[in-house]
Protein backbone atom coordinates (compact mmCIF):
# COMPACT_ATOMS: atom_id res chain seq x y z
CA UNK A 1 0.00 0.00 0.00
CA UNK A 2 1.03 3.61 -0.55
CA UNK A 3 -0.30 7.10 0.16
CA UNK A 4 -1.84 8.96 -2.79
CA UNK A 5 -3.45 12.39 -2.45
CA UNK A 6 -4.76 11.61 1.04
CA UNK A 7 -5.80 7.99 0.38
CA UNK A 8 -4.16 4.67 1.14
CA UNK A 9 -4.14 2.77 -2.18
CA UNK A 10 -2.50 -0.40 -3.56
CA UNK A 11 0.92 0.40 -5.02
CA UNK A 12 0.90 -3.05 -6.65
CA UNK A 13 -0.60 -6.52 -6.26
CA UNK A 14 2.19 -8.47 -7.99
CA UNK A 15 5.04 -7.13 -10.14
CA UNK A 16 4.12 -3.60 -11.40
CA UNK A 17 5.66 -4.36 -14.80
CA UNK A 18 3.53 -7.51 -15.06
CA UNK A 19 0.47 -5.41 -14.27
CA UNK A 20 1.53 -2.85 -16.90
CA UNK A 21 1.85 -5.55 -19.59
CA UNK A 22 -1.53 -7.02 -18.62
CA UNK A 23 -3.16 -3.69 -19.48
CA UNK A 24 -1.21 -3.29 -22.73
CA UNK A 25 -1.87 -6.87 -23.94
CA UNK A 26 -4.95 -8.22 -22.11
CA UNK A 27 -6.84 -6.50 -19.27
CA UNK A 28 -6.21 -4.89 -15.90
CA UNK A 29 -8.60 -3.87 -13.12
CA UNK A 30 -8.00 -0.77 -11.00
CA UNK A 31 -9.83 0.49 -7.93
CA UNK A 32 -10.05 4.25 -8.57
CA UNK A 33 -12.39 4.99 -5.68
CA UNK A 34 -10.02 7.77 -4.59
CA UNK A 35 -11.43 9.97 -7.38
CA UNK A 36 -14.11 12.39 -6.26
CA UNK A 37 -17.71 11.86 -7.44
CA UNK A 38 -19.97 14.91 -7.17
CA UNK A 39 -23.55 15.02 -8.46
CA UNK A 40 -24.92 18.37 -9.62
CA UNK A 41 -28.66 18.37 -10.30
CA UNK A 42 -31.75 20.52 -10.51
CA UNK A 43 -33.23 23.14 -12.84
CA UNK A 44 -30.08 25.29 -12.66
CA UNK A 45 -27.50 22.49 -12.88
CA UNK A 46 -26.64 22.93 -16.55
CA UNK A 47 -26.34 26.72 -16.25
CA UNK A 48 -23.98 26.38 -13.27
CA UNK A 49 -21.72 23.89 -15.04
CA UNK A 50 -21.82 25.89 -18.27
CA UNK A 51 -20.48 28.91 -16.36
CA UNK A 52 -17.43 27.08 -14.93
CA UNK A 53 -16.60 24.27 -17.39
CA UNK A 54 -14.27 24.98 -20.31
CA UNK A 55 -16.39 23.02 -22.81
CA UNK A 56 -19.95 23.44 -24.05
CA UNK A 57 -22.17 21.57 -21.58
CA UNK A 58 -25.26 22.25 -23.74
CA UNK A 59 -23.87 19.89 -26.39
CA UNK A 60 -23.76 16.93 -23.99
CA UNK A 61 -26.42 14.33 -24.66
CA UNK A 62 -27.78 11.97 -22.02
CA UNK A 63 -25.31 9.16 -21.43
CA UNK A 64 -22.27 11.04 -22.75
CA UNK A 65 -19.14 12.44 -21.13
CA UNK A 66 -16.62 15.23 -21.72
CA UNK A 67 -13.12 15.76 -20.36
CA UNK A 68 -12.56 19.39 -19.48
CA UNK A 69 -11.24 21.91 -16.99
CA UNK A 70 -12.54 24.00 -14.11
CA UNK A 71 -10.70 27.34 -14.09
CA UNK A 72 -10.47 30.18 -11.62
CA UNK A 73 -11.18 33.76 -12.63
CA UNK A 74 -7.43 34.19 -13.25
CA UNK A 75 -7.48 31.36 -15.81
CA UNK A 76 -5.54 28.90 -13.63
CA UNK A 77 -6.59 25.28 -13.28
CA UNK A 78 -8.76 24.39 -10.29
CA UNK A 79 -9.09 20.79 -11.52
CA UNK A 80 -9.26 18.58 -14.59
CA UNK A 81 -12.52 16.61 -14.54
CA UNK A 82 -14.80 14.25 -16.43
CA UNK A 83 -18.38 15.48 -16.73
CA UNK A 84 -21.19 12.96 -17.32
CA UNK A 85 -24.76 13.83 -18.24
CA UNK A 86 -27.03 11.41 -16.39
CA UNK A 87 -30.73 10.59 -16.95
CA UNK A 88 -32.78 13.54 -15.68
CA UNK A 89 -34.75 13.54 -12.47
CA UNK A 90 -38.20 14.97 -11.87
CA UNK A 91 -36.84 18.38 -10.82
CA UNK A 92 -34.32 18.88 -13.61
CA UNK A 93 -31.12 17.78 -15.29
CA UNK A 94 -28.48 15.72 -13.53
CA UNK A 95 -24.69 15.53 -13.98
CA UNK A 96 -21.81 13.62 -12.41
CA UNK A 97 -18.43 15.31 -12.04
CA UNK A 98 -15.41 13.09 -11.31
CA UNK A 99 -12.60 15.07 -9.73
CA UNK A 100 -9.04 14.25 -8.78
CA UNK A 101 -8.65 13.02 -5.21
CA UNK A 102 -6.70 16.06 -4.06
CA UNK A 103 -9.34 18.42 -5.48
CA UNK A 104 -12.60 16.85 -4.26
CA UNK A 105 -13.15 18.99 -1.16
CA UNK A 106 -12.11 22.15 -2.99
CA UNK A 107 -14.44 21.52 -5.96
CA UNK A 108 -17.30 20.45 -3.69
CA UNK A 109 -17.02 23.65 -1.65
CA UNK A 110 -16.73 25.73 -4.82
CA UNK A 111 -19.84 24.21 -6.42
CA UNK A 112 -21.77 24.59 -3.16
CA UNK A 113 -20.81 28.26 -2.92
CA UNK A 114 -21.83 28.96 -6.54
CA UNK A 115 -25.06 26.94 -6.48
CA UNK A 116 -28.34 28.80 -6.18
CA UNK A 117 -31.60 27.59 -4.69
CA UNK A 118 -32.34 25.63 -7.88
CA UNK A 119 -29.15 23.52 -7.81
CA UNK A 120 -28.39 20.53 -5.58
CA UNK A 121 -24.75 19.53 -5.00
CA UNK A 122 -24.12 16.10 -3.44
CA UNK A 123 -20.87 14.32 -2.61
CA UNK A 124 -21.28 10.68 -3.70
CA UNK A 125 -17.63 9.67 -3.21
CA UNK A 126 -18.26 7.39 -0.20
CA UNK A 127 -21.54 5.99 -1.50
CA UNK A 128 -20.43 5.15 -5.04
CA UNK A 129 -17.43 2.94 -5.86
CA UNK A 130 -15.45 3.39 -9.08
CA UNK A 131 -13.40 0.77 -10.92
CA UNK A 132 -11.42 1.04 -14.15
CA UNK A 133 -11.24 -1.97 -16.49
CA UNK A 134 -8.54 -1.29 -19.10
CA UNK A 135 -6.91 -3.20 -21.95
CA UNK A 136 -7.55 -4.67 -25.42
CA UNK A 137 -9.61 -7.61 -24.08
CA UNK A 138 -12.01 -5.66 -21.86
CA UNK A 139 -15.02 -6.35 -24.08
CA UNK A 140 -14.39 -10.10 -23.86
CA UNK A 141 -14.21 -9.81 -20.06
CA UNK A 142 -17.55 -7.98 -19.93
CA UNK A 143 -19.17 -10.48 -22.31
CA UNK A 144 -18.04 -13.28 -19.99
CA UNK A 145 -19.64 -11.45 -17.08
CA UNK A 146 -22.82 -10.19 -18.77
CA UNK A 147 -23.39 -12.78 -21.45
CA UNK A 148 -23.40 -12.46 -25.22
CA UNK A 149 -26.08 -9.76 -25.08
CA UNK A 150 -23.48 -7.22 -23.89
CA UNK A 151 -23.35 -4.33 -26.36
CA UNK A 152 -20.15 -2.35 -26.79
CA UNK A 153 -20.20 1.32 -25.83
CA UNK A 154 -18.72 4.12 -27.91
CA UNK A 155 -15.90 6.31 -26.58
CA UNK A 156 -17.03 8.95 -24.04
CA UNK A 157 -20.46 7.32 -23.74
CA UNK A 158 -22.09 5.80 -20.67
CA UNK A 159 -24.88 3.28 -20.07
CA UNK A 160 -26.59 1.86 -16.97
CA UNK A 161 -27.06 -1.91 -16.73
CA UNK A 162 -26.96 -4.86 -14.37
CA UNK A 163 -23.73 -6.85 -14.22
CA UNK A 164 -23.45 -9.80 -11.82
CA UNK A 165 -26.78 -8.64 -10.35
CA UNK A 166 -25.24 -5.27 -9.47
CA UNK A 167 -26.56 -1.96 -10.89
CA UNK A 168 -23.59 -0.45 -12.73
CA UNK A 169 -23.09 2.69 -14.81
CA UNK A 170 -20.50 1.78 -17.42
CA UNK A 171 -18.56 4.47 -19.31
CA UNK A 172 -15.98 4.20 -22.10
CA UNK A 173 -13.32 6.28 -20.39
CA UNK A 174 -9.93 5.69 -18.84
CA UNK A 175 -6.47 6.99 -17.98
CA UNK A 176 -4.15 4.39 -19.54
CA UNK A 177 -4.15 4.99 -23.29
CA UNK A 178 -5.89 1.64 -23.89
CA UNK A 179 -9.47 0.70 -24.69
CA UNK A 180 -11.29 0.67 -21.40
CA UNK A 181 -14.30 1.24 -19.20
CA UNK A 182 -14.93 2.90 -15.87
CA UNK A 183 -17.67 1.52 -13.63
CA UNK A 184 -19.77 3.29 -11.01
CA UNK A 185 -21.70 1.12 -8.54
CA UNK A 186 -22.99 1.11 -4.95
CA UNK A 187 -20.10 0.96 -2.48
CA UNK A 188 -21.70 -1.79 -0.40
CA UNK A 189 -21.62 -4.11 -3.45
CA UNK A 190 -18.10 -3.19 -4.57
CA UNK A 191 -16.19 -6.09 -3.00
CA UNK A 192 -18.50 -8.77 -4.42
CA UNK A 193 -18.48 -7.12 -7.85
CA UNK A 194 -14.67 -6.85 -7.85
CA UNK A 195 -14.42 -10.60 -7.18
CA UNK A 196 -17.02 -11.46 -9.85
CA UNK A 197 -15.22 -9.34 -12.43
CA UNK A 198 -11.83 -10.92 -11.71
CA UNK A 199 -13.37 -14.41 -11.90
CA UNK A 200 -15.02 -13.64 -15.26
CA UNK A 201 -11.81 -12.24 -16.68
CA UNK A 202 -9.40 -14.90 -15.44
CA UNK A 203 -9.38 -16.73 -18.78
CA UNK A 204 -8.56 -13.49 -20.60
CA UNK A 205 -5.54 -12.58 -18.49
CA UNK A 206 -7.32 -10.04 -16.27
CA UNK A 207 -5.40 -9.16 -13.10
CA UNK A 208 -5.78 -6.44 -10.45
CA UNK A 209 -3.40 -3.50 -10.92
CA UNK A 210 -2.04 -0.84 -8.59
CA UNK A 211 -0.90 2.77 -8.72
CA UNK A 212 2.64 2.08 -9.93
CA UNK A 213 1.39 0.45 -13.13
CA UNK A 214 -1.29 3.13 -13.52
CA UNK A 215 1.35 5.86 -13.36
CA UNK A 216 3.52 4.12 -15.99
CA UNK A 217 0.51 3.78 -18.28
CA UNK A 218 -0.84 7.32 -17.93
CA UNK A 219 2.63 8.86 -18.32
CA UNK A 220 3.30 6.90 -21.53
CA UNK A 221 -0.09 8.06 -22.83
CA UNK A 222 0.90 11.68 -22.13
CA UNK A 223 -1.90 12.30 -19.61
CA UNK A 224 -1.22 15.04 -17.07
CA UNK A 225 -1.87 14.31 -13.39
CA UNK A 226 -3.44 17.07 -11.31
CA UNK A 227 -1.25 17.80 -8.31
CA UNK A 228 1.89 16.84 -10.24
CA UNK A 229 1.82 18.24 -13.77
CA UNK A 230 -0.96 20.81 -13.35
CA UNK A 231 -2.29 22.79 -10.41
CA UNK A 232 -3.57 26.26 -9.57
CA UNK A 233 -0.28 27.84 -10.64
CA UNK A 234 -0.80 26.65 -14.23
CA UNK A 235 -3.24 27.52 -17.01
CA UNK A 236 -4.41 25.33 -19.91
CA UNK A 237 -2.09 27.27 -22.25
CA UNK A 238 1.27 26.05 -20.96
CA UNK A 239 -0.16 22.68 -19.87
CA UNK A 240 -1.05 21.54 -23.44
CA UNK A 241 -4.73 21.40 -22.46
CA UNK A 242 -6.13 23.98 -24.90
CA UNK A 243 -7.83 21.22 -27.00
CA UNK A 244 -10.20 20.93 -24.01
CA UNK A 245 -11.00 24.65 -23.90
CA UNK A 246 -13.78 26.19 -26.02
CA UNK A 247 -13.06 29.91 -26.25
CA UNK A 248 -16.26 30.44 -28.27
CA UNK A 249 -18.33 30.14 -25.09
CA UNK A 250 -18.25 32.11 -21.85
CA UNK A 251 -16.86 30.49 -18.71
CA UNK A 252 -15.05 31.61 -15.59
CA UNK A 253 -11.42 32.38 -16.52
CA UNK A 254 -11.99 32.66 -20.28
CA UNK A 255 -10.95 36.31 -20.56
CA UNK A 256 -7.83 35.69 -18.50
CA UNK A 257 -6.83 32.78 -20.76
CA UNK A 258 -7.32 34.93 -23.87
CA UNK A 259 -5.13 37.65 -22.34
CA UNK A 260 -2.43 35.16 -21.34
CA UNK A 261 -2.40 33.83 -24.88
CA UNK A 262 -1.96 37.30 -26.38
CA UNK A 263 0.79 38.16 -23.87
CA UNK A 264 2.70 34.97 -24.75
CA UNK A 265 3.37 31.87 -22.67
CA UNK A 266 6.67 31.87 -20.81
CA UNK A 267 6.84 28.11 -20.09
CA UNK A 268 5.54 24.98 -21.81
CA UNK A 269 4.94 21.41 -20.68
CA UNK A 270 7.24 18.96 -22.48
CA UNK A 271 7.94 15.24 -22.54
CA UNK A 272 11.49 13.93 -22.37
CA UNK A 273 13.37 10.64 -22.41
CA UNK A 274 16.70 9.98 -20.72
CA UNK A 275 19.78 8.57 -22.43
CA UNK A 276 20.83 6.67 -19.27
CA UNK A 277 19.01 4.99 -16.39
CA UNK A 278 17.49 7.19 -13.70
CA UNK A 279 13.90 7.83 -12.61
CA UNK A 280 13.22 11.61 -12.63
CA UNK A 281 11.43 12.91 -9.55
CA UNK A 282 9.03 15.86 -9.32
CA UNK A 283 11.00 18.98 -8.47
CA UNK A 284 14.15 17.88 -10.30
CA UNK A 285 15.86 20.68 -12.22
CA UNK A 286 16.00 20.66 -16.03
CA UNK A 287 19.17 22.14 -17.53
CA UNK A 288 20.42 23.20 -20.95
CA UNK A 289 24.16 23.87 -21.22
CA UNK A 290 24.41 24.29 -17.44
CA UNK A 291 21.55 26.82 -17.40
CA UNK A 292 18.41 26.06 -15.39
CA UNK A 293 15.48 26.11 -17.82
CA UNK A 294 12.72 24.25 -16.01
CA UNK A 295 11.50 21.66 -13.54
CA UNK A 296 10.38 18.00 -13.65
CA UNK A 297 6.75 17.27 -12.70
CA UNK A 298 6.50 13.48 -13.35
CA UNK A 299 8.88 10.64 -14.11
CA UNK A 300 8.84 6.87 -14.45
CA UNK A 301 10.20 3.96 -16.46
CA UNK A 302 8.58 3.29 -19.83
CA UNK A 303 8.45 -0.43 -20.64
CA UNK A 304 7.22 0.50 -24.14
CA UNK A 305 10.22 2.74 -24.90
CA UNK A 306 12.58 0.78 -22.67
CA UNK A 307 13.78 4.10 -21.32
CA UNK A 308 13.11 6.37 -18.36
CA UNK A 309 10.76 9.22 -19.26
CA UNK A 310 9.14 12.26 -17.74
CA UNK A 311 7.15 15.45 -18.03
CA UNK A 312 8.17 18.93 -17.00
CA UNK A 313 7.99 22.63 -17.75
CA UNK A 314 10.74 24.49 -19.57
CA UNK A 315 11.19 28.05 -20.83
CA UNK A 316 9.19 28.20 -24.07
CA UNK A 317 12.14 28.77 -26.38
CA UNK A 318 13.64 25.43 -25.30
CA UNK A 319 10.40 23.45 -25.78
CA UNK A 320 11.03 22.04 -29.26
CA UNK A 321 11.20 18.24 -29.77
CA UNK A 322 14.79 17.16 -30.37
CA UNK A 323 16.21 19.74 -27.95
CA UNK A 324 18.94 18.11 -25.84
CA UNK A 325 18.70 18.79 -22.11
CA UNK A 326 19.96 17.42 -18.79
CA UNK A 327 17.74 16.14 -15.97
CA UNK A 328 18.65 16.28 -12.30
CA UNK A 329 18.24 12.77 -10.82
CA UNK A 330 19.39 12.59 -7.20
CA UNK A 331 22.91 14.04 -7.30
CA UNK A 332 23.50 13.47 -11.02
CA UNK A 333 22.67 15.27 -14.24
CA UNK A 334 21.55 12.78 -16.91
CA UNK A 335 21.50 13.67 -20.59
CA UNK A 336 18.04 13.62 -22.18
CA UNK A 337 16.09 15.03 -25.08
CA UNK A 338 12.65 16.52 -25.55
CA UNK A 339 10.31 14.26 -27.55
CA UNK A 340 6.83 14.48 -29.04
CA UNK A 341 3.91 13.44 -26.86
CA UNK A 342 2.47 10.93 -26.25
CA UNK A 343 5.25 8.42 -25.62
CA UNK A 344 2.82 5.61 -26.51
CA UNK A 345 -0.13 5.51 -28.85
CA UNK A 346 -2.54 2.57 -29.13
CA UNK A 347 -2.50 0.95 -32.58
Amino acid sequence: MTEFQGWQVPAHYTDPVEEYHAVRTAAGLFDVGFLGRIEVSGPGAEALLQSVFTRDVARLTEGSAQYGILCSESGSIIDTVLLFKLPPERLGKRFLVTTNAVSRDKVLAWFTRLAGMNVRVADLTRDVAQFALQGPLVDAVLEALAGEHFKKIKQKKARSMKLADVPVTLSRTGFTGERGYEMFLPSEQAAAFWSALLAAGKGFGLIPCGMTARDMLRLEAGYVLYGNDVDETRSPLESLLMPFVDLKKEFLGRDAIVKRRSDGVKEMLIGFELFAKGIPKPGGIIFSENREIGIVTSGNHSPHRRKDIGLGYVTSRYAQPGQEIEIEVKDREIAAKIVDLPFYRRK
